[in-house]
This record gives structure tokens, C-alpha cells and sequence, in this order.
């Protein structure tokens, strides 16, 4: 194939000879006082001794990818509205002959994928694997669309059902769709936590969009711009040549991709992955896609829209990051990755096993594992159980019950690992503890990528753990490809970091003082701006495990520290005597803190604090029901109140708070979505815990008529029920023998909130009449 720059002066050519002698003189007196920032002008001797062959060379020449635009301007200037409009449709028919050759470069690019623990040269289809992911849309930033339903009451967003009944799912295809004013917006943020599959979600745009699937009609070009390689690029450069690096072709059309900028989608993948800070007064923005400027620069002016301002851009990162990323962006439209539907975690095991027999072994396993059944909706560590379970299915009938934490399935992980590589039984702890320091220095530092000198330094040079725990990678920097190292995942390098301060120090050569290390780390987390420490201490306390520690003992055969669970028994011990106690996300974290050290101790020191727990206007997970469970079933206390009003509650996430159920006597779940199924599942909670809760909100929860029953059965009997809210519900008349009756047998009910109700003036005049006969004080609000 001829090369771009051949082409386009072929064309031009064309256009020249197309002209009588008298345009074409014309045409070279124009040429003398064209105007083209940032490029040479042709001399004017070369200029007026060019014949039109020698014309087109110089063009493209001095001109480059804007030589036909140049043209089509002068053509224009002087009348030739034809030979314009003619040229104008050539290069048109040569953008799109280029599109073509540019989505066979990105097919090549992304079509096959390479699990982590796969053998050197085994690769995967993406489409063979990839399995749907459920996507929230949302039209506000969250913290202001809190404020906005605190102060209302009421949903503004409601989910689109799509693959599941429990969630709705926007698709990959929809994310950029006009929304309810008919807007279209042209900034889409995707965001979700480390291994929720932002990156694969990436990679299966660009795939569908190459494959003539996926947003043909809007975009002529998508590209995708990685954070971690820009955050190591350091050099000047402009947005032409970023778009030339990813056409891998130097003779790339770039005037012409750039003149449409409404037809160009940007993806920035790992926003929070950026070591440098975009602040507006650190940066000078630039609006000239030529123009050579750091790239820091370039990133920031794309965000802010000085740079090719009607482009279109989508940016996924983690929540942490989505704040900060908020100031820099114009009405942006916010979605939410939430992971694997039960449906989608099904086909994914299908899709990860070629025999199905070891699926459904495997499917049965974690489903009757809980907190393993929950992580797996998290693809990243749904990928890593399966790897765990393959493998042990591969020598074994059964499944050994060592995944019910994140951080088990981490050190199980790193275990399959381990006993694979050479042949080797273990690993010298001093390699495995330079591992840890490369993670950790990484961590502190906020650095993913690693150059050589950065493993010289840590003595990881040469060392089998590399290939095994990293990632080689090749770069562009400028002309020049380098190599750099990264681990497997994000997630490994902070449960590698976490492992530092486990491992105990071997009595040889200056001892380093990791206790002191810890301590500054554990204050240093509780600093705002410093979200990405969490998952590192939220490991460290899973590692403290008893359990963990025998297991972590066992496969590097070495000692753990001693001194570690007791410091962090003392943080958070320190963290439940705050005034005022800790609330909403912070809480949480901490929560997840201790669920991970799954040492019952932990909580029965620490819950008697939080006898309030609020995390109402926040989305609640099934995981984090679970945390929630851990920690008040082991409470000291059992009169806990939670308020988890407006937190999208089902079913199932009640079925994760059953264990913690008991110990509460304030349930606030209100502005939910718990339907009858979800009463039928608190009902049989409540019967299994000779319910003694006082107050009972489920308010605004699509409740009916066929829930009216089992909640009198539940409830009648309880001698300590003080506040039930049913409101804005859609009982009717057909509940009033069971509402009536509950009003009569359950003698410590004393308020009822049934407005928002369908039961008519009739129903209402019921109801009073029954206020009425009750012998103690009353209040129904209808």
C-alpha cells in the first residue's frame, strides 16, 4: 500500500491539474501569504519556479497533514467553488479509506487478551470472555445529588432494568445517549473501584468500535490514552502526535482526523492513576492540537475543553478520584460500573472453564461461600478465584474452604503462584520481602510504573519474582520504545505493599523499624486526599488474621510479625473513641477494616462506639452488607440503630444483614427498593430472632398487598415494636384486616405511618374508627 504522504500528494496533483494556467498562477500568488501557524512556508523562489508536480511535493512538504485543507481554503478564496467541493470529496473518500486501515490497527491491538497467570504465548479472544457488566447511570455528581434527595426525600434516579430483575444495565452502546432534555452529553465519566473492569470495558469499546459494531454513526475515530504511560512521560509533545503514535503511522491523515473533532472520541483510561496534579494555576492550557506542550497540559486542556472543545471524551477511574476529576470537566454525565450481575457472574465461570462440570463445581462452591459468592462480582477477584479454583480442581475433587475474605483469595492466589514457577517448593523471604518494598515505596508514592533502575534499587533485578509478580511493558517515549514494569494488577501491588509489614525482619544486617512505618501509614490514611492507602490497610488487617498469618506461615515458610495485629487492635480502638464518632463512608472503610481481620475480638472491642450507624444517601453494596453483619453480630451491644434510607436495598442485600439483625433495634431502611420479596426475606429474619426491634422503617419500598400478611405474622407477636412507617407504599383496602388486627395484637405499637397508601376515604375511616378503641396512646398518620 502506497504510504499517506505518497497519497495525499497524488491527490493533490490531481487538484493542481485540474486548473487552467491562469488559476494555477493564481492559485502560487495566494500561496505566497498563506497563513499556517506553526509550519514553514514554502520560499517564495521555490515558489515560483514550482510546475504543479513540484507544487504538490513542496505542499505536503511544508504543509504536511494540512496541505488539503490548505488548498480547498485558497481554491475557495479565488472562486473555484467546483475543483474545492471535488477535492473536499476525494480526501473525504481517502479519510474513510485510512478509517479503515486505523480500525484494523486497533482490531490487532485489542482483539486478544493475556490472563495474568496464562503461559508465555497463550492468548485469549476478549469477545470469548467478556462478559456484560451492569452500569449505573447517573445525571449528578453524588455529592450533590445527596444533598439533593436529603433535602427532598425523594429518587431522582431510577435503574433500567436490563439483564437482571434486581438491577438495570446501562450498555457500553447507550453510555453517550441524549438524556431526558434531549442533551447529549460529551464527557462520560465511568467509574468504579480497583478490578471492577474499567480497563476491559475500555478494551471492548475500542474492539466493537474497530469491528464496525459499536458507535459508528458518532464517531470517526476513537482513541484510547492509557494515565499510567502519560504519567511517566515527562517530554513536550502535542495531541497530533499523540494521535499519530496511536494510528502507528507516521503518514497518518491528522489534518484531515482533526478537522471533525465532533466526530472523535477520546477515552482517558485510569484517571486516577495520574502522578501529576492537572491544577489549573500549574498549567498552561493550550486550544492548538500542534502546538508541543507537556503532556500534563494536554490532558488538562482536553478535560477543560480549551483543547478541540466539541470532541467527545470518556474518562474511567476510581471513586476516590472522582471528586477532583469533577472541578475540571463541563457537565459531565457520571456512571457507575457496579460489576457482575448474578447472571453475568454465571456466564463468566462458563466462560472461564471449558468443562462445565468444574464451572458448576466451581459456581456451587463460592455460592454457598458468602464472602467469596460476594467478591465475585468484582471481575477482577472473580478472575482470581477462578484461577485459585481451576487450579486446585486440577489435582482435587473438592474445593479446600480457604476464600471467605479478599485477602485470603489474595494469598491463595499468590500460593498457586508460588509452588508453579521453576519447580520451586518457596522463595527466599528476603525476595519476597524486595517485592513488598518495590510495592510499597510504589504505594507511598502513588507510582504504578517502574523503570529498571527503580528494580536495581531494590535489588529485584534478575529475580524470578519479577516475571512472575510483574508486568513487562513497552512504551513510546518520544521516538524511542522503552520498557517498564508494573504488577499484575493494581490490587496485587497494595496487597504486596500490605504483606511489608507482616513479613517479621530477619535479624541480619540494620534493622528497619516497620512498626513505626505502620503507624505513620495508619495516619496517613486518615488524611483527606489519601483514598488510595485504603485497600493497602484494609489488607494489612486482613493479613493480621490468625488464620492468614498460620497460612501465610506455611507457604513462605517464615515467621510473621507479632507486633502488627496488636497496633491495629490499638488504631482502632483509638478510631471508636473519636467524638464524634466516625459516619458515613469513613465508617465504612473502617467496617471493612475490621470484616477483613475477621477477628471477632476487634469488633466486640470496638461496635459498642457505634451504636448509630448511618449510611443513609449512600450505595450499599451486598459486600458491604456483609461487613455491616460481621460487625453488629459480634457486637457487645444489641440495641444498634442503622439507617440505610435511600441505599438501593433489595433482597438479597437484607439476606447479607441477617446475621447483624439481631443486635439492632432500629431498622431505617426507607426510600428502598426491597419490594415483598425483600419483606418476606426481613419477616423470616425477624421470626429466626424472636424479633425484638422497636422501630421498623420501610417507607417507600414498592410494597403491596401480598406482603400484608407475613409482616402481621411477624410482627403481631412482638412486645417491643414502638414505630412501624409504612408510607408511600401501595397497600390497599385487601390489607386492612391484617393492618387492623396488627393494631390490636401488637400492644407496644404505638406510631403507625401508612400515608401514601391506596386505601381510600373508606379505608382511612377504618382506620381511625380502630384508633379509636385502643386502650393506650396512638398515633396513625394516614
Amino acid at each position: 500500500m502506497e504510504s499517506g504522504g505518497v497519497m495525499m500528494q497524488d491527490l493533490l496533483l490531481a487538484a493542481l491539474e485540474d486548473l487552467g494556467q491562469e488559476a494555477f498562477e493564481k492559485f502560487k500568488f495566494k500561496l505566497r501569504t498563506a497563513a499556517t501557524p506553526g509550519l514553514r512556508s514554502i520560499p517564495l523562489g521555490r515558489l515560483e519556479k514550482a510546475k504543479r508536480l513540484n507544487l504538490a511535493e513542496l505542499l505536503v512538504e511544508f504543509y504536511e497533514d494540512k496541505a488539503a485543507a490548505l488548498v480547498v481554503a485558497i481554491f475557495e478564496d479565488i472562486g473555484l467553488k467546483y475543483n474545492a467541493s471535488k477535492l473536499i470529496n476525494v480526501a473525504g473518500k481517502q479519510i474513510q479509506g485510512y478509517k479503515k486501515k486505523y480500525a484494523e490497527t486497533v482490531m490487532e491491538e485489542y482483539q486478544l487478551i493475556e490472563d495474568q497467570n496464562s503461559l508465555l504465548g497463550e492468548r485469549t479472544p476478549l469477545n470469548t470472555r467478556y462478559t456484560e457488566l451492569l452500569i449505573i447511570r447517573e445525571h449528578r455528581p453524588q455529592k450533590q445529588r445527596e444533598h439533593e434527595l436529603a433535602a427532598t426525600g425523594r429518587r431522582h434516579m431510577e435503574i433500567l432494568e436490563k439483564n437482571t430483575s434486581d438491577y438495570s444495565s446501562v450498555d457500553i452502546e447507550c453510555l453517550f445517549e441524549p438524556d431526558q432534555s434531549g442533551e447529549t452529553p460529551r464527557t462520560v465519566v465511568l467509574q468504579g473501584p480497583a478490578g471492577i473492569g474499567k480497563t476491559t470495558t475500555v478494551q471492548k469499546i475500542m474492539l466493537g468500535w474497530a469491528a464496525g459494531e459499536l458507535y459508528q454513526e458518532s464517531f470517526d475515530y476513537v482513541f484510547c490514552i492509557r494515565c499510567r504511560e502519560l504519567s511517566f512521560t515527562e517530554e513536550v509533545n502535542s495531541l497530533a502526535n499523540l494521535i499519530l503514535e496511536q494510528c502507528q503511522d507516521i503518514c497518518a491523515p491528522v489534518g484531515e482526523i482533526l478537522a471533525h473533532p465532533e466526530k472523535l472520541l477520546f477515552i482517558i483510561d485510569g484517571f486516577d492513576e495520574l502522578r501529576f496534579s492537572l491544577e489549573p494555576e500549574k498549567n498552561q492550557l493550550c486550544d492548538d492540537a500542534y502546538s508541543k506542550v507537556t503532556l500534563e497540559s494536554i490532558l488538562s486542556s482536553l478535560l477543560r475543553k480549551k483543547l478541540l472543545p466539541k470532541c467527545y471524551l470518556l474518562i474511567t477511574t476510581r471513586p476516590g478520584a472522582a471528586q477532583k476529576l469533577q472541578e475540571f470537566l463541563k457537565f459531565p454525565r457520571f456512571t457507575e460500573i457496579l460489576g457482575f450481575s448474578e447472571k453475568g457472574r454465571r456466564q463468566y465461570f462458563f466462560k472461564f472453564f471449558a468443562d462445565d462440570r468444574k464451572a458448576n463445581l466451581a459456581l456451587r462452591f463460592i455460592e454457598n461461600t458468602v464472602a467469596v459468592s460476594t467478591i465475585c462480582f468484582i471481575p477482577m477477584v472473580c478472575w482470581i478465584i477462578c484461577s485459585v479454583i481451576k487450579e486446585e480442581l486440577e489435582t482435587e475433587n473438592e474445593i479446600a474452604d480457604t476464600l471467605d475474605t479478599t485477602t485470603k483469595v489474595f494469598v491463595q492466589f499468590t500460593h498457586s503462584l508460588l509452588k508453579n514457577v521453576s519447580g520451586k517448593v518457596k522463595f527466599p523471604l528476603d525476595e519476597v520481602r524486595k517485592l513488598c518494598s518495590l510495592a510499597q515505596t510504589g504505594i507511598l508514592e502513588q507510582k504504578i510504573l517502574f523503570e529498571e533502575e527503580d528494580l536495581k534499587e531494590h535489588h529485584l533485578d534478575g529475580s524470578d519474582l519479577t516475571d512472575l509478580f510483574l508486568e513487562r511493558r513497552t512504551f513510546r517515549k518520544g521516538p524511542v520504545r522503552h520498557s517498564l514494569y508494573s504488577f499484575l494488577h493494581l490490587c496485587f501491588q497494595e496487597f504486596f505493599a500490605a504483606m511489608l509489614y507482616i513479613l517479621q525482619e530477619e535479624p541480619k544486617g540494620v534493622p528497619h523499624d516497620y512498626v513505626q512505618d505502620l503507624k505513620r501509614l495508619l495516619a496517613a490514611c486518615e488524611k483527606p486526599g489519601n483514598e488510595h492507602l485504603e485497600l493497602t490497610v484494609r489488607f494489612i488487617f486482613g493479613l493480621s488474621s490468625e488464620k492468614v498469618r498460620v497460612f501465610l506461615e506455611q507457604i513462605l515458610q517464615c515467621k510473621t510479625s507479632d507486633l502488627v495485629k496488636p497496633l491495629l487492635l490499638q488504631k482502632a480502638e483509638e478510631v471508636a473513641a473519636e467524638d464524634p464518632p466516625r459516619t458515613s463512608y469513613s465508617l465504612l472503610n473502617f467496617l471493612h477494616c475490621l470484616f477483613e481481620s475477621q477477628e471477632v475480638d476487634f469488633a466486640k472491642r470496638v461496635m459498642h462506639r457505634f451504636h448509630t450507624i448511618d449510611l443513609s444517601f449512600k450505595t450499599i453494596s451486598v459486600l458491604d452488607c456483609r461487613v455491616l453483619a460481621f460487625c453488629l453480630e459480634h457486637s457487645t451491644v444489641q440495641d444498634h440503630s442503622i439507617d440505610l434510607t435511600y441505599c438501593r436495598l433489595k433482597s438479597h442485600h437484607i439476606k447479607a444483614l441477617a446475621p447483624g439483625i439481631k443486635n439492632c433495634a432500629i431498622l431505617e431502611f426507607g426510600s428502598n427498593k426491597l419490594g415483598d420479596s425483600g419483606v418476606a426475606v426481613l419477616c423470616a429474619v425477624l421470626k429466626e430472632l424472636d424479633c425484638h426491634v422497636t422501630t421498623l422503617n420501610l417507607g417507600e419500598n414498592y410494597l403491596t398487598d401480598a406482603c400484608a400478611q407475613e409482616l402481621y405474622a411477624t410482627l403481631s407477636t412482638s412486645h417491643m415494636l414502638y414505630s412501624l412507617n409504612l408510607r408511600d407504599n401501595s397497600f390497599t383496602t385487601a390489607s386492612l384486616p391484617f393492618i387492623v388486627r396488627l393494631m390490636n395484637t401488637c400492644t407496644s405499637l404505638t406510631i403507625l405511618h401508612l400515608n401514601g397508601n391506596g386505601f381510600g376515604v373508606k379505608g382511612g375511616k377504618c382506620l381511625r374508627q380502630q384508633e379509636k378503641k385502643l386502650n393506650h396512646p396512638f398515633l396513625l398518620w394516614l
